[in-house]
Parts: structure tokens; C-alpha cells; sequence
């Protein structure tokens, strides 16, 4: 399986940009004699379909980077589209306009994005050139998009391959679209920014503000009903379940949203208000209130949450583990009731800590 490591994805120095090693697929264009560069033969499976207006070999970074190295999460998809449009003939077309049609995974991630939130006044040609030369040229983007997809396919069982996400999965979709719309916000293009915000909201119900700072190898499983507020912080590997709303308390401005630690996992219709910081490694079970503080690799429940004790994995956003089993709730039970008044507690799988 291919696999990128968000270790190798640092952006914060110019040095580490120019060092990064480029990551591309091989080319697939196609040759005059109608099979493409891999032997693949495009013109025998799918039937003509029009493709996105933005040319790629017209961008010097494009060339660059099409040209340039190895992308093992694109040549994926690209395979498993291949092999879904011979296993289901009818979809064949939707796949070739998609996916197999387009040279890099940000030009037919823009084609899908585009064709998902277009309306009669906000054109799918115009929406594809937007995404297209804003992904193109950030190798921040660039590398988000691989990271979370990559999560999805890790941590998503209903995941069934890297094309599925990148083509079906409204929470990775909604994710990328505010990645674009982030980047137009901090370049002063607030009004398209929120033109997106909204139409990502009105498509996919998912409501991130283009203000909101999310990290890299994210998880919006399902999605439905996530709301993200304007000055949210997310860090790395987060896993988010639908229903989470990361809010305000009131009509202050400033610094009013949560912050929320690397490696963090908020459960079902979890509810975060305030500027208040939720730890690295923390967990919050679903449904839960919290409107204080969590500590590091804290595990939360109730309304309000309380701390009912500690988790073991160092990022419980990659194992998943909050399965409502009979074993977990007679843990998280004892847990609440040995509770002791300075946070910490001992019991099942909750490990003692002392502050």
C-alpha cells in the first residue's frame, strides 16, 4: 500500500521546501496512436468525455512538478480507477473525467471539487481554475492532500480505496475545499473564501471557517454537521467524528475558539466551547460537553465533561479505539467513580498519573 509519512512534510522554512523531494506519478499523457505512455489503453474502455479547461503543461510549476519524482498516492488511484472502471463498465466515464484524464492529483481533485460545489452562477470551470492554481502552487496543499487522504484510507474501514475518498468521501472533500479557501483568506480574497465556505456548507453540511488553522493527516469521518469555528486551531493527525462543533461562547472577538492538540480524537457530536486547549493524545467520547481545559492524553466524558482518567496510545487519532463495548463503559464507569479531586485515576485501562 502506498504510504507518506507527514514527518517528511515540513513546510515551516524555505530550506525544508526547497529540500523536500517532489512527489509525482509517471506521465499517463496520451500519444497520438490513442494508448497513454504506460500501455494503458484509455480510447478502448471510456467513451470521449470533456475534461476540466485548465491545461497543465501551460504551468511552469506543474511541469516541474510532474516531471520531477515519484508520487506513490497518485499512481494508486490512478490503478484503482483503472480497475473499478473494469469491474463496473458504467462508471467508466465518471472515472476517466474524474481521475484518469488528468495528469496530478491536484488537477483531478479540483475537477471533483469543482463539479461537487459548482452552482448556476458559480461556473465548475471557473471553481476548477481556483483550486487548480492554488494547489498547484502550494506544496503545503500539496502535501495535506496526501496526508489526509492517506488517513482516511488508515483509519476509515468504510474507506474502500484512495479513489473512493478522493471521489466520494464529503468529509476529505469539504477538508481540501477549505485548504483552498484558508489560502485565499490569508492572500485578503475574503469574499471568495467565504463564497466556498458556503457552498462546502450547503453541499456537504460541513461548516469550516476559511480563518480556522487545521494541520495535516486529518480524519473527518462521515463529517455531517462539523462546524469549525473562525479562530480553531487543529494540529496534526486529528480524528474528528460527525456532529463536532468547535465554537464560541458568546459575541466576543478575538481568540474564542478551541485549540486542539496533535493526535487528538473527538468523538460523535462532541460539543467544544471557548477558547479552551485540548491536549495532545486526548480523547473526547461522544457527546460530551467540554467547557474546561484537557490535559494532555486526557480522556473526557459527560455533559459537562469530566476527566474520568487517561489513555495509553500516544495518538489515539490513529488507533480508533472508542467502540462502545461493554468492557470499555464498566472501564470508563469505574474510572468516574475513582476519580479523585486532582484529575487523576486508577482503574481498567486508564492509567495513574500524578500532576
Amino acid at each position: 500500500m502506498a504510504y507518506i509519512n507527514g514527518e517528511n512534510c515540513d513546510f515551516s522554512s524555505s530550506s525544508s521546501l526547497s529540500s523536500l523531494p517532489m512527489i509525482v506519478s509517471r506521465n499517463f499523457s496520451a500519444r497520438d496512436d490513442g494508448e497513454t505512455g504506460d500501455e494503458f489503453p484509455f480510447e478502448k474502455v471510456f467513451p470521449v468525455y470533456a475534461r476540466g479547461t485548465l491545461n497543465p503543461v501551460a504551468d511552469p510549476v506543474l511541469l516541474d512538478f510532474t516531471n520531477s519524482g515519484y508520487d506513490p498516492i497518485w499512481d494508486s488511484i490512478r490503478e484503482e480507477a483503472k480497475l473499478e472502471a473494469e469491474e463496473e463498465p458504467v462508471l467508466s466515464s465518471f472515472l476517466y473525467a474524474s481521475i484518469l484524464s488528468h495528469d496530478c492529483l491536484e488537477q483531478a481533485l479540483s475537477f471533483v471539487l469543482a463539479n461537487r460545489l459548482q452552482n448556476p452562477t458559480l461556473l465548475a470551470t471557473q471553481l476548477m481554475d481556483i483550486f487548480c492554481n492554488v494547489m498547484v502552487h502550494d506544496r503545503g496543499i500539496q502535501c495535506s492532500i496526501r496526508l489526509d487522504v492517506q488517513a482516511f484510507k488508515d483509519r476509515d474501514p468504510a474507506c474502500l480505496s484512495y479513489s473512493s475518498a478522493i471521489l466520494h468521501l464529503k468529509g476529505y472533500l469539504a477538508l481540501q475545499a477549505y485548504r483552498v479557501a484558508h489560502k485565499l483568506w490569508k492572500q485578503g480574497r475574503k469574499l471568495l473564501a467565504l463564497a466556498l465556505q458556503s457552498r462546502v456548507s450547503e453541499v456537504f453540511g460541513i461548516d469550516i471557517h476559511p480563518a480556522a488553522r487545521i494541520g495535516k493527516g486529518i480524519l473527518l469521518d462521515h463529517g455531517t454537521g462539523v462546524v469549525i469555528g473562525e479562530t480553531a486551531v487543529i494540529g496534526d493527525r486529528v480524528s474528528i467524528l460527525h456532529g463536532v462543533t468547535l465554537g464560541g461562547t458568546g459575541k466576543e472577538t478575538g481568540d474564542r475558539h478551541p485549540n486542539i492538540g496533535d493526535g487528538a480524537l473527538l468523538g460523535a457530536c462532541v460539543t467544544i466551547l471557548g477558547n479552551i486547549r485540548i491536549g495532545a493524545g486526548a480523547m473526547v467520547a461522544a457527546g460530551s460537553l467540554v467547557l474546561k481545559d484537557v490535559p494532555s492524553h486526557g480522556m473526557v466524558a459527560g455533559n459537562p465533561a469530566k476527566l474520568i482518567g487517561f489513555v495509553d496510545e500516544q495518538d489515539p487519532s490513529l488507533t480508533m479505539e472508542h467502540d462502545a463495548t461493554r468492557e470499555f463503559f464498566e472501564n470508563v464507569a469505574v474510572a468516574y467513580r475513582e476519580t479523585i479531586p486532582n484529575g487523576s485515576s486508577v482503574s481498567g485501562s486508564c492509567r495513574e498519573r500524578r500532576h
